[in-house]
């Protein structure tokens, strides 16, 4: 049985002079308060399944663990492996290139929270529960983004930190820029 990969990679390897950079991008984590949830609902379910309501919450049960098995709150486009080309003078992704006079910078983005995660304190346990699971997401929602011409373009997402400052530390080595 393979094991689940639990973090964000990326590959790179030469073409001609160009640096070929694959990501692909970390599993979202499982929500398991939702899952829990389902799995109280099935429990309840079967031992009213010959009174006639357990078969809404056994309805209710499966929706949950499908719920909690398949969410991913990410943007679709950073759920995707991503394959893009960089050489000293540009970047080339999803059919455009970045040349690197019109480059204003290259920068790291979690495009869950959008910023650093904050601490949050909270005594309703619904609101806590998904703001652990939004905080889990986020620790793989990292994204590499070239800012040119007035606009952010995703050059690559689904990534966890570590993953992503690698990646923003080659793409800058090869262009001849300083990671800050």
């Amino acid at each position: 049985m393979a094991k689940e990969k639990k973090s964000s990679e990326y590959t790179k390897r030469q073409d001609g002079g160009a640096t070929v950079f694959t990501v692909t991008p970390a599993p979202a984590p499982k929500f398991t308060a939702i899952l829990v949830i389902g799995g109280v609902m099935g429990l309840l379910g079967l031992s009213m399944l010959a009174g006639g309501p357990g078969i809404i919450f056994l309805a209710m049960a499966a929706f949950c663990f499908w719920y909690g098995w398949t969410r991913d709150l990410r943007p679709k486009e950073t759920r995707q492996p991503a394959t893009f080309r960089v050489t000293a003078d540009r970047i080339e992704s999803g059919g455009q290139t970045f040349s690197k006079d019109d480059i204003h910078r290259l920068i790291l983005r979690n495009s869950i929270t959008d910023q650093e995660v904050t601490t949050i304190y909270t005594t309703n346990a619904n609101v806590a529960a998904g703001l652990a699971y939004r905080g889990q997401v986020a620790r793989v929602a990292n994204t590499l983004t070239v800012e040119s011409g007035g606009k952010s373009s995703l050059i690559a997402g689904g990534m966890d930190e570590t993953t992503a400052f690698g990646l923003l530390s080659d793409v800058c080595k090869i262009m001849g820029y300083e990671v800050n």
